[in-house]
């Protein structure tokens, strides 16, 4: 109960920083969001237009966070507190497992570690898609219209990538496993499929 409710309190303190810089496609276990924010911005995605999509789960997400230490913006004992709870170990139906990294996934502070080890995922993506050469009837599509061809939307671990062009989509799967592997994470290949929307 004492750590649950000082997960509560550093979760109190970073949430209010975090929340204020957290891409606009993330909806997993955020303020004032849901996962029927999710659905419904994925329904806006598919609709009128057919497109190709990745939709994919990240592999022990919550058990390998431990490189997002480098991206908390703090110092002194709440990061200290912080390494030391993805350090701790886990109690499992009675049975104590010792763990060197990760968080458990019914953590009060879990989901937001979760979130920010995961912030910047979206943004690569749409960089990625400004490079795109899409055109329209004369000329090219500007740099905004090409970053909004390609959509992305994540809850918690598990995220879809929408594009009408199947090469692009391709192409971020492959962003997205160099991303993931650049902070100790990987996509679950059981759970990950390319597939098409009706």
């Amino acid at each position: 109960m004492y750590d649950r409710a000082l997960q509560a309190v550093a979760k109190a303190a970073l949430e209010p920083e975090s929340e204020a810089v957290f891409e606009p496609n993330s909806y997993g276990f955020r303020p004032g969001r849901s996962c029927h924010d999710a659905i419904k911005q994925i329904k806006n995605c598919i609709q009128g237009k057919a497109k190709f999509v990745l939709d994919a789960d990240i592999a022990k997400c919550f058990d390998r966070i431990n490189p997002l230490l480098q991206k908390l913006n703090i110092k002194g004992k709440v990061r200290q507190q912080i390494k030391a709870w993805l350090k701790s170990g886990v109690i499992d139906s009675g049975a104590f497992t010792a763990t060197s990294e990760g968080t458990p996934q019914g953590g009060v502070i879990s989901p937001l570690l979760a979130n920010i080890a995961l912030h910047g995922l979206e943004e690569k993506l749409k960089q990625y898609a400004e490079t795109l050469p899409l055109k329209k009837n004369k000329g090219t599509l500007s740099k905004d219209l090409r970053r909004t061809s390609l959509a992305f939307i994540r809850y918690a671990d598990d995220f879809v990538v929408f594009h009408k062009d199947k090469a692009v989509v391709q192409r971020c799967r492959e962003i997205i496993s160099e991303w993931l592997a650049g902070i100790g994470l990987e996509l679950k290949p059981e759970k990950t499929r390319l597939t098409h929307t009706p």
